[in-house]
């Protein structure tokens, strides 16, 4: 192989990657953007000045390192993108201090990272449940049927359904503080 298709491949695969990290903290960082702009609005531009942002400068994020946090990263580069746009909109009176936006930053970055240990924790508890329940999860919280729909192809009233999620909400909420009072091992 050449060195330019070699060069493409590396490029392609960098490229893959950003998608993927972006993807699956997309929906932290925004949250972590929201959290220091009132505006829905001036979040979603600073999301998208964001991502150009990330994008750019992902071959300086160390992939390699196990430490490496994508999220941690990425809400970095968002807090400055924040304070960029406080700037140019300083005179709004619904704009924070430096001092108080940097605390709430502070703050809603470790909720973001407390948010990825929950999913993480989530995710290992719905591993975890038996099938019959787990079936039942994904079709009332995965895909597009209303709970009406999931009850009638299975045969059930949708009383028994909210009844059946209730008991496995309690079992899942259950297990997710086990894993994270037992640092996410359970």
């Amino acid at each position: 192989m050449s060195d330019d298709g070699a060069q493409r491949d590396c490029e392609a695969s960098n490229s893959e990657q950003f998608v993927v990290l972006f993807a699956r903290n997309q929906s932290a960082i925004f949250g972590y953007i929201l959290s220091l702009l009132p505006k829905w609005s001036d979040a979603e531009d600073v999301l998208q000045q964001t991502s150009v942002v990330l994008w750019r400068k992902f071959d300086q994020f160390d992939q390699a390192d196990p430490q490496s946090d994508f999220a941690r990263w990425a809400c970095r580069i968002a807090h400055y993108k924040v304070l960029n746009h406080m700037k140019k909109h300083g005179r709004d009176r619904h704009v924070f201090s430096k001092e108080l936006l940097d605390l709430m930053a502070s703050e809603s970055l470790e909720d973001v990272e407390n948010l990825d240990e929950e999913r993480r924790a989530l995710a290992n508890c719905l591993d975890k449940l038996q099938h019959r329940p787990r079936q039942l999860v994904r079709s009332c919280y995965g895909g597009k049927s209303s709970i009406k729909d999931v009850a009638l192809r299975m045969g059930r009233t949708p009383n028994s359904i909210y009844k059946s999620l209730n008991r496995i909400r309690e079992r899942l909420l259950q297990c997710i503080e086990r894993a994270l009072a037992l640092g996410g091992e359970s």
